[in-house]
């Protein structure tokens, strides 16, 4: 009779237990859903005031576009980002293996370091539909033509690793037209002045540019790493102390 009383007696208790796991799941879901899309916000409102603003500064703005400076703001934005994800595992039951935790980041870190590109391409659309008079699903079937001869693909991807190439991209049509011959006419000019071959000079673009994006990516990827162990380490400190 004693053991039948108690076994009524425990089945509430576990109930609330598993009740309370899984609401503090769902904290978790919902907590990095919107983290995630404020870093994505916060991403896209730094790529737009640096093309708004900082990269159009008469005198440096063209040299702090093709280094593309405002990257560095990745510290930041991936430190919190890293963190944070680490932090919210708090809410993960204790048996969630380290895999488990990582899909949110592995989904995060590019989703959020792609913004920034995606907003430029756009924008740079934009552009060239105002000053060429174009509408805008025109201007984006040119720039997509552009990109996709250049690149071998267009929209966000191609503008990303176009812009490795030629970091300033013109905004009128005719300028978008002839960019080619303009890019061989410079590389060409290079030659006479130098005695070297254009296609040195086009590798040595081609290395320089992917160096300068490499490093933005190792930035992002080692900061949000780094960040996220931590957040890790937070919460195992966290537990122990709670025992």
């Amino acid at each position: 009779m004693t053991t039948r009383i108690s076994s009524t007696q425990r089945s509430p208790v576990s109930s609330n237990r598993s009740s309370a796991k899984s609401i503090k799941v769902v904290r978790y879901i919902v907590a990095t859903v919107l983290l995630i899309a404020g870093m994505v916000a916060a991403k896209g409102a730094i790529a737009w005031a640096a093309e708004t603003f900082v990269y159009n500064l008469p005198l440096f703005g063209g040299l702090l576009k093709s280094l593309e400076l405002m990257e560095v703001t990745n510290v930041v934005v991936f430190a919190i980002l890293g963190v944070s994800l680490g932090a919210f595992t708090l809410w993960l039951p204790r048996r969630c293996g380290l895999w488990i935790k990582l899909i949110p980041f592995v989904i995060a870190v590019p989703l959020v370091f792609m913004t920034g590109y995606a907003v430029r391409y756009h924008l740079w659309v934009n552009q060239v539909a105002v000053e060429s008079e174009l509408l805008p699903a025109q201007a984006e079937q040119v720039t997509n033509t552009l990109l996709n001869q250049a690149t071998g693909t267009d929209g966000v991807m191609g503008f990303f690793r176009y812009t490795v190439q030629v970091p300033i991209l013109p905004t009128d049509l005719r300028a978008l037209q002839n960019i080619d011959e303009d890019d061989k006419w410079f590389r060409s000019e290079l030659t006479r002045f130098s005695g070297l071959e254009p296609g040195l000079f086009t590798m040595v673009f081609k290395i320089t540019g992917w160096s300068i994006r490499a490093f933005y990516v190792l930035l992002a990827v080692i900061t949000a790493s780094l960040y996220f162990a931590k957040g890790l380490l937070w919460v195992d400190r966290n537990r122990q102390t709670q025992r």
